[in-house]
């Protein structure tokens, strides 16, 4: 078994503007074509994940794609980790979130997050020193606009968002950070805390403000503080790393200079590896299995997080190395 992940990043080294757009296009194309093989292949989850105005092209509009993935498969859950809550008008967003449900037969589940790079803030017009605030009021009026009944929000009257969610209540959402602020702010809201630092406070405050507040919060996973975030399986584990090792690196450096300069420490996906040799040797966030490693990992009950398309690696490489990780959790 594994799940897919895919954050669409392509360094912007690509020579030419043509070249570049149709490595673009081709990616785009073979996330959701894997993600349809994936669903009768061992997939348990797509995951894609979202940042604006990043070099490499990160991902900007997950609901677009998660919704050409739904439109693609039958059964497959598709999890936006994380959707930058802030960058959306509420409304609009509530809107989106419920057609998507409807598209996909509620099997959309969207991790919120904060988000924490200066520059998005910048792009979308959101002021930082009122961020707090302003999560709060988002997380309450997407709960109100999918009740289907009238409501008010930022002194615009009495608004109705139609359609209604295909789900209940709307779609299921959870809470994603590091702080003691987020885990208390996801239990408040009753909400699912996916922590991204493995910090036994986050999970104390957490159930502190859910007894408080008087909430049936339904809890939080916080992170093994080896957790792996990206897995290849191969044949011949020195090959792969000459292959793979430089573009996540790539991943790694620029990742790693966004946490940096938001002042974020602690988070378990980090890698302080500046080398391919450092990064096989740490042997934590990004790993490469033999077939016979990666089906022991299975048989044990590990679900494989692949991510095939990493550092922008041409789609017939990542569908070979895909292709291998399935054989192999067969």
């Amino acid at each position: 078994m594994y799940q897919l992940r895919f954050s669409m990043r392509i360094p912007d080294d690509v020579t030419g503007a043509a070249e570049r757009s149709a490595s673009l296009t081709a990616a785009y194309q073979a996330a959701i074509d894997m993600t349809e093989w994936g669903e009768s292949h061992g997939n348990v989850a797509a995951v894609l994940s979202e940042h604006h105005g990043s070099p490499d092209g990160y991902l900007p509009s997950p609901l677009l794609l998660a919704s050409a993935m739904a439109a693609r498969t039958k059964t497959t859950p598709i999890v936006i980790a994380a959707l930058l809550g802030l960058l959306y008008d509420p409304v609009r967003l509530a809107e989106d979130l419920a057609v998507l449900d409807h598209v996909s037969s509620g099997r959309v589940f969207c991790v919120i997050g904060m988000g924490y790079r200066d520059e998005e803030y910048q792009l979308f017009g959101v002021d930082p020193s009122a961020r707090a605030e302003q999560m709060e009021e988002l997380l309450v009026t997407l709960r109100r606009a999918w009740t289907a009944l009238p409501f008010t929000y930022g002194g615009r009257g009495e608004l109705q968002v139609t359609p209604g969610p295909a789900t209940a209540g709307g779609p299921a959402l959870a809470y994603g950070g590091h702080s003691v602020a987020a885990a208390r702010r996801a239990a408040r809201h009753g909400l699912l805390l996916l922590a991204e630092a493995h910090r036994d406070d986050l999970r104390v405050a957490y159930e502190e403000e859910a007894q408080r507040s008087g909430i049936a919060a339904p809890g939080c996973q916080i992170p093994a503080a080896d957790s792996v975030t990206t897995e290849f399986v191969a044949e011949d584990l020195d090959a792969a790393w000459d292959e793979l090792g430089p573009r996540m690196l790539q991943e790694i450096r620029l990742y790693r200079e966004w946490n940096e300069k938001a002042g974020k420490s602690g988070i378990t996906s980090l890698s302080e590896a500046d080398t391919v040799e450092d990064l096989r040797r740490e042997g934590k966030s990004y790993r490469i299995y033999t077939p016979s490693r990666a089906a022991e990992l299975v048989a044990e009950g590990k679900v494989l997080a692949l991510e095939p398309l990493c550092g922008g690696l041409a789609p017939d490489r990542a569908w070979h190395y895909l292709r291998l990780a399935a054989a192999a959790g067969a």
